[in-house]
């Protein structure tokens, strides 16, 4: 993937594993010289673990959660005397069972920084310590996981931080209820239709909220602090890799799932006849072969003309004409391989695609040993994207025809069909390639409703066939999110707020559509395995600033993923560590959730482990608790987004996506042209662009009737650009607050002159007030990392090389005006407290590296 980026969009790898095991990064000694970017000093900024509240940086005051308090609500927003925006983190495997004395260091310094609701995630998976699970069996909760569980949320409650569990993320009860193993981690899937492994989930859910919480004397279900509960973890027929899992299903889930989709269709069209009729309409028989050279015949050596080999990341292989007498096949010899598969191609390219066209491509294939092969056709030029085609062929030594349909994507003058073989050493043996247009087949022969054997997937199947598939799946999905709701809400008695899973797509987004709230997550550059999955030696964090990207970025993802008529929220978002630009992370996403008026954050994720709070180290990529680039912007957020210091947008309008109640082929439709991009769907249905969402709020509807509503024009304003030499800078400004992203030469420009920033090259900047606006936070960072870190030549990788204590920030130099004044001004240590007085010049604040702080708070004088 570090060649091109869209090789995940035509070979993607799930990013459901993100958190298993082996998530942390453990530290090794170091190895050879650091290798550091170009810049400033860093000084040492650890933020301590125990907090004193009595420094005025801390929030001291809060609102305890009582058993018998009001309860969340959501219409539209949350709500519970007045609205609520909920800032909140993730807690993953062992941190959710702090000891009791940790439980209360731990929330008290949540609610100083103005956390108000925490996501109690990946309890599930593991057995104790890491899981809730016992660890003999794995069959029943363990009791002192609970008793910690117990404890903490009594103290998150005292705190006035709502609680967010999540019943099913990482178990696998298919393994405890004796099933056949699915082709998928977690149930992920097969948890969606098998009824077994349904009831399992219940059973769980049961035994979580109806127990009793000793230290409140109130069911989980009854307590208010309890204000969310989540169904399952990134969870979808549409999800990624979903047709691949599904296509692959082991027979009993196969067989569950055939036997549901064929009383589907016998209760939709009664015959087999009628069936034919219906999935007939549009077939087309094949045309003539699109391909040059398909059966390899031409070319004056053994690469056959017309065709390119691609060799990555050091991977080797060589092409040989078979010698039996035909020249309809070759032999792919693998020399070199590594375990990413597309790091070894067979293209074409030059292929001209219009939009809407079906398309078949057909070919023989076999292995020396059984193994995978991947068979896609997308853009022969960046993007790279995938146009329609993306699938893992099974080979055996058996040579055996394969055949896929698919619709063209997008109309392409420029398309290529590409074989992947990498991953594996396994010669492969190519012949007779074939690409046409046409070909779609309505059922197969052997195919009958009165035999109940019509499969769920079908070479070449002609649209009909694809959209009733994918109606059924929908129905099928928001029939279990719908059920198990009913079931926490009626037959258990929890009034928590409930949402099933993320939006993937928009069919994705209609299984949502009757759930409390709407949920998404998003990863800006993820890190990446060219190896073997998870290999914490062997990964790459690309230094790539979302604030340079704009066109990239995934927040306007989110934005097309919200329903009119709900509360959104976000509950997992990170730039991970090591990326030089990381600081972006939070004033980014505060400043753009609160201008677009979302509901909810969490980041992911607070911390992994439950042992190690006084740890001064990062020590992944995605745990913030020791990271001042993220956690020492958590209280300039709290203003920003949960106090509402940056006050929305003006009110956008509902973009009508389609009347998904009464029309779901439609939605069915977008989902086949576009998969789950809800921005090219608004796009499409709206004629939104990027521009317009940093100017207004809109928002998909799958009802005419939706509105948005809102305020008065707010004077917020939103900017993201880029130069010609790639350097962006981010912008928010609104009532008093100011947020600025990016490269420090654009500073000045953007804030007509109010910012100028000398050093570093990479800054993040937020000036909030604090309560009353009588005090005023600047937060400003530059980098972020560990003393000795060792970073590869392109800072892409440490590896193991962490480094050691204490973590450093890259501090700043430069100048701002404030509003308002005159002001006193303090230069804060890490814990908060006064560390030295700083002059001003007028309004002017002076940033400097001289006192090692990314904090400076200023008073109001004669306040």
């Amino acid at each position: 993937m570090c060649v091109r980026p869209a090789q995940a969009a035509r070979f993607p790898t799930s990013p459901l594993g993100k958190r298993i095991a082996g998530l942390l990064v453990w530290l090794a000694a170091p190895l050879g010289a650091c290798s550091i970017a170009v810049g400033q000093e860093l000084v040492p900024f650890v933020i301590p673990a125990r907090i004193d509240v009595e420094p005025a940086l801390w929030i001291g005051k809060y609102e305890p959660i009582a058993a018998d308090s009001t309860r969340l609500r959501a219409d539209r927003h949350f709500y519970r005397d007045r609205r609520v925006r909920i800032w909140g983190v993730n807690l993953s495997f062992g941190a959710n069972f702090p000891t009791h004395e940790d439980a209360s260091l731990v929330a008290a310094r949540l609610a100083a920084a103005g956390v108000n609701s925490v996501r109690c995630h990946h309890m599930d998976t593991s057995r104790w310590p890491r899981g809730i699970w016992n660890t003999r069996d794995g069959r029943t909760i363990e009791p002192e996981a609970l008793d910690r569980l117990d404890f903490f949320i009594k103290e998150l409650a005292r705190r006035g931080i709502w609680v967010n569990i999540n019943l099913h993320v990482g178990r696998a009860h298919s393994e405890y209820l004796g099933l056949p193993r699915p082709n998928s981690e977690y149930d992920k899937i097969v948890g969606i239709f098998t009824p077994a492994l349904v009831e399992a989930q219940k059973q769980y859910a049961n035994e979580l909220l109806n127990h009793v919480n000793p230290y409140r004397q109130v069911r989980y279900a009854d307590d208010p602090v309890v204000a969310f509960v989540e169904i399952t973890n990134e969870d979808s027929f549409f999800m990624w890799n979903g047709d691949d899992t599904l296509r692959g299903l082991p027979p009993f889930y196969e067989k569950i799932l055939q036997d549901r989709f064929n009383r589907w269709l016998q209760q939709r069209y009664g015959s087999t006849r009628a069936l034919r009729t219906a999935w007939s309409k549009g077939t087309a028989p094949l045309g003539p072969n699109l391909l040059q050279n398909g059966n390899f015949a031409a070319g004056n050596s053994d690469t056959p003309q017309n065709w390119h080999l691609e060799q990555h990341a050091g991977c080797q292989a060589t092409i040989a004409r078979q010698r039996n007498g035909s020249h309809g096949a070759i032999r792919i010899r693998i020399d070199k391989a590594d375990e990413t598969q597309w790091h070894l191609q067979l293209s074409q390219g030059s292929l001209a695609l219009r939009q809407g066209q079906y398309y078949t491509v057909a070919f023989d294939a076999c292995s020396d040993r059984p193994r995978t092969i991947g068979c896609s056709v997308g853009q022969a030029h960046e993007p790279w994207s995938n146009l329609g085609l993306s699938r893992r062929v099974a080979l055996t030594s058996r040579r055996t025809h394969h055949t896929f349909g698919f619709v063209a994507s997008a109309d392409e003058s420029n398309a290529r069909l590409s074989f992947a073989f990498g991953g594996d050493d396994a010669a492969v043996d190519l012949a007779n390639v074939e690409l046409h247009r046409g070909g779609q087949v309505a059922l197969a022969r052997s195919e009958s409703l009165s035999a109940g054997n019509i499969a769920l997937f079908q070479e070449n199947e002609s649209e009909p066939r694809i959209l009733d598939r994918m109606t059924f799946l929908t129905e099928t999905e928001k029939a279990y999110f719908d059920e198990m709701r009913r079931y926490i809400k009626s037959d258990l008695g929890c009034d928590a707020l409930i949402t099933g899973t993320i939006v993937f797509g928009p069919l994705g987004l209609y299984a949502q559509s009757d759930m409390d709230f709407i949920d998404a997550h998003a990863y800006w550059q993820h890190p990446r395995f060219p190896g073997r999955p998870w290999d914490q030696g062997n990964w790459i964090v690309e230094q790539k600033p979302m604030t340079d990207y704009p066109e990239e970025a995934t927040l306007f993802r989110l934005v097309a993923e919200r329903l009119a008529g709900k509360p959104f929220t976000v509950s997992e978002y990170n730039h991970p560590a090591p990326m030089d630009a990381q600081a972006e992370c939070v004033p980014m996403m505060a400043s753009f959730a609160s201008a677009q008026d979302w509901d909810g954050l969490w980041f992911y994720s607070y911390s992994h482990s439950g042992d190690s709070w006084d740890r001064e180290i990062l020590s992944s990529f995605f745990d913030i608790d020791t990271n001042p680039a993220k956690w020492g912007f958590m209280r300039a957020g709290t203003a920003i987004f949960r106090d509402g210091a940056l006050p929305p947008l003006r009110s956008g309008r509902p973009v009508f996506v389609a009347d998904a109640s009464n029309d779901l082929a439609a939605l069915a439709r977008l989902h086949a042209q576009h998969d789950r991009d809800m921005l090219a769907i608004l796009r499409e249905v709206g004629n939104l662009t990027r521009s317009d969402m940093l100017k207004g709020i809109y928002v998909p509807a799958y009802e005419r009737s939706h509105g948005i509503t809102g305020s008065e024009p707010s004077g917020t304003t939103l900017t993201w650009s880029a130069d010609s030499k790639n350097r962006g800078l981010y912008h928010a400004t609104g009532g008093k607050t100011r947020v600025y992203t990016g490269h420090a030469a654009l500073f000045e420009e953007a804030s007509q002159g109010d910012v100028r920033i000398t050093s570093p090259e990479l800054v993040a900047l937020t000036v909030t007030p604090l309560d009353d606006g009588n005090r005023l936070l600047v937060t400003a960072c530059g980098r972020c990392e560990n003393t000795a870190m060792q970073f590869s030549p392109d800072r892409r990788t440490v590896g193991r090389n962490w480094g050691e204590a204490p973590v450093r920030i890259e501090t700043v130099d430069g100048r701002l005006v404030l509003p308002g004044g005159p002001w006193i001004c303090h230069a804060l240590a890490p814990d908060g407290s006064t560390k030295r007085r700083v002059p001003m010049d007028g309004n002017v604040l002076k940033l400097s590296p001289e006192y090692e702080t990314m904090w400076y708070l200023l008073e109001r004088q004669g306040r």
